[in-house]
């Protein structure tokens, strides 16, 4: 639908869809959301019959919002959620951390990650992948002093993610080494954790500090 995908209300209902998910505070990439509006106007245009240009005004925003909220949460099988939808930021100040310490942040991230990815949690490995993007270019971009600024909700999101990692290695048998044969993988998990651990302790303290 690639005719229908450059018109004026197609790209007006891809806005309002967006508009519509904030309101219900998350914020989804904008490729995903004209992925899912493409979708449902082609099934609209097949179900009246008529052309998919003429179906775009048969579609609401409301309607599509609701169905990438719902791919957004677990469903009975505990499927994962759509890597595109994060959370909204509610507290958007900055803080200026020391270097050092957002670089074990992007570390801890960057460690998650691979086992979120190595264990088939692509959402959450894409989730911690941005995260350390979002910490790196704050150090490469505004680094000065030996301190660099990013957002609070950043420190938010690194515990909750990496601690939840965490929680994976320990009680479900994530592994950096998946493969079942035993070659000193287990030893590897466990230092993994107690890294991880720390470097999300860390990034909470980091956000009680700011806090003072």
């Amino acid at each position: 639908m690639a005719d229908a995908m450059d018109t004026v209300p197609f790209k007006t209902l891809v806005t309002q869809t967006s508009a519509v998910l904030l309101t219900h505070g998350v914020e989804v990439e904008s490729t995903a959301v004209q992925g899912v509006v493409a979708h449902m106007i082609s099934v609209m245009a097949k179900r009246v019959g008529m052309d998919e240009e003429e179906a775009v005004h048969l579609v609401t925003p409301e309607a599509v919002a609701d169905i990438i909220m719902k791919a957004a949460t677990e469903d009975e099988h505990g499927a994962a959620a759509p890597h595109a939808v994060r959370p909204v930021r509610i507290d958007d100040r900055v803080v200026d951390s020391p270097v050092e310490s957002l670089g074990h942040l992007v570390m801890a991230t960057s460690q998650a990650g691979k086992y979120a990815s190595l264990n088939g949690d692509g959402p959450a490995a894409a989730y911690l992948l941005d995260l350390a993007t979002e910490i790196g270019a704050a150090l490469v971009q505004h680094h000065s002093g030996g301190r660099a600024a990013i957002p609070l909700g950043v420190l938010d999101e690194v515990a909750q993610l990496v601690d939840a990692v965490a929680d994976h290695v320990q009680a479900d048998g994530w592994s950096v080494c998946p493969c079942g044969e035993p070659h000193g993988q287990h030893e590897t998990d466990a230092g993994a954790i107690n890294a991880m651990r720390h470097h999300a302790a860390l990034a909470r303290e980091m956000r009680q500090q700011a806090d003072q």
